[in-house]
């Protein structure tokens, strides 16, 4: 745990859950699950199993499983995902781009356009 309060810059690594509550700046590699406390501000490039965020994550984020944002929970950047499994709670923000690469679907035909009527 990374405690409200302190301030860290540099490389996590972490085989079970890890939750931030203060301030970190630099990149979370091979890491299970990560919480982000409502008062934690992550700047950073996230690798990580599973994700919950209360506070706010700025940067690019990869995740394996599933995501949950949270009421006051903010997501800044790029969130790139190998599951579908994304819930966004009611107040909860994501702001950039999302990636899910879960099953493709089939492309949806396209709608022949109409033709114009003849006078």
């Amino acid at each position: 745990m990374l405690g409200e309060g302190v301030s860290m810059e540099g490389t996590l690594t972490f085989s079970h859950t890890f939750r931030i509550d203060g301030e970190f700046k630099g990149q979370i590699v091979r890491s299970d699950r990560l919480v982000i406390g409502e008062k934690g501000k992550v700047h950073a490039e996230v690798d990580a199993n599973a994700l919950v965020v209360y506070g706010r994550l700025e940067g690019t984020v990869k995740v394996k499983g599933p995501v949950e944002v949270h009421p006051k929970g903010r997501i800044v950047g790029e969130l790139h995902m190998a599951s579908t499994s994304l819930s966004v709670m009611e107040g909860g923000f994501i702001e950039g781009s999302i990636k899910m690469a879960g099953q493709a679907e089939a492309p949806v035909a396209a709608i022949p356009q109409a033709k114009p009527a003849k006078s």
